[in-house]
């Protein structure tokens, strides 16, 4: 089995809780018993966690392999999975959350750094691609099966049942981790070693990324709460309204990587940002359900055009070598944008209205477009092996 298939397949088993968990873990910790603020540190221990694990797995991987960084990762994931079936309360779920934002920083950072260890310039965007696609379709699977045991009530405790399962997929997921992936850090060490901690156009490239996770986590967490008060307010509707990029997500980023690897990945990223701006300056326009529908089956689309150039441009503009440290930079970038986005956007949709907060985000992406396509500068990181080689 060759490294990147079993990737697939270790992202795809993982990814089962993903969605079900993200959506109703307020609504399950409540229900035994967690108050507002006790949820408030539940979630503050995930970011904080987060953002402090992230540049420390970056160095790590680069020392000690890719392969550590990654079951470490899946062996969190297994934890959360086993705390999740064995206890409901407050000191249970705070774990549940910490060991999510220590494995989400080991698992994403040395899988993105593997990808482009396994890559080369011609292929990177499309094996990012491929990931996405592994991770949408284990994501959706797990999200319909763990929907169609809770909302049926098929059994007594179907919370537990369902927790139970994710175990087994993420035993099976650490399984493959260990056995079938193969350390990717030796393709590399050919390179010639490049400093990134100064590099200009990197630190500028970080920058430029997490002012765009700001500005793309302004309306994350009050998408639902305008779908309700502007939209439709019954469940099934809204449910409705994601099922179509739901499905284009399991084949579209692949083709989207291709078209990423063959045009230039910055011009690429620039569009698609664009795109985004222009869709959320229509969403306040679209007052009729299937209006709406389309305007947020686009913005998935547009979403999907930006993932595989992003994480390849990590590559293109720091060279080929420190890639862990890179790509930990990078998440603690976005990780940071993340955290403050939510809560200018919370402050705008109550202060100014509903209708401003995506306006404001769509002029802001427009702005974001531009500046991405003029201030990052990328390497032809073979041609400059070559010639450093040469001279």
């Amino acid at each position: 089995m060759n490294n990147l298939k079993a990737l697939k397949k270790t992202v795809y088993y993982i990814s089962f809780p993903f969605s079900l968990i993200g959506f109703l873990f307020p609504v399950y910790a409540h229900s035994v018993g967690v108050s507002v603020m006790e949820l408030g540190l539940i979630y503050s221990a995930f970011s904080l966690f987060t953002i402090l694990m992230r540049p420390a797995v970056g160095l790590l991987i680069d020392r000690k392999g890719r392969k550590l960084g990654l079951v470490l990762g899946l062996f969190f994931y297994t934890l959360v999975n086993i705390f999740l079936l064995i206890g409901n309360d407050f000191k249970y779920l705070l774990a549940v959350r910490i060991f999510q934002g220590i494995a989400s920083s080991f698992l994403w950072i040395s899988v993105d750094t593997i990808i482009s260890d396994i890559s080369h310039e011609g292929n990177r965007s499309k094996n990012f691609g491929l990931i996405d696609e592994s991770t949408n379709r284990g994501d959706i699977l797990g999200a319909f099966i763990g929907f169609t045991i809770i909302f049926n009530n098929l059994f007594n405790n179907s919370f537990k049942v369902v927790f139970f399962i994710y175990l087994i997929t993420s035993l099976i997921s650490l399984f493959y981790g260990i056995l079938k992936v193969e350390e990717s850090i030796s393709l590399k060490k050919s390179y010639v070693e490049e400093i990134i901690d100064n590099n200009k156009d990197f630190n500028i490239f970080l920058i430029l990324m997490g002012l765009l996770a700001f500005i793309s986590s302004l309306t994350g967490h009050i998408y639902l709460v305008y779908v309700k008060e502007n939209i439709t307010s019954e469940l099934y509707l809204i449910t409705y309204l994601f099922i179509p990029g739901a499905i284009l997500s399991m084949f579209l980023p692949n083709k989207f990587g291709k078209l990423s690897d063959r045009y230039d990945r910055r011009k690429v990223l620039s569009l698609g940002i664009l795109m985004l701006g222009i869709l959320y300056l229509f969403i306040p326009t679209a007052k009729n359900y299937y209006q709406f529908m389309l305007i947020t089956i686009l913005i998935t689309i547009a979403s999907m055009l930006c993932g595989p150039a992003e994480s390849s441009l990590v590559i293109d503009v720091v060279g080929e070598n420190q890639r862990g440290k890179s790509y930990g930079k990078y998440k603690l970038a976005l990780g940071i944008g993340g955290i403050l986005g939510p809560i200018l956007g919370a402050y705008i949709y109550e202060k100014l209205g509903s209708s401003w907060v995506f306006l404001i985000k769509g002029l802001m992406l427009i702005i974001m477009s531009i500046l991405t396509f003029k201030l990052i500068h990328v390497r032809t990181g073979l041609k400059d092996i070559k010639n450093v080689r040469e001279t």
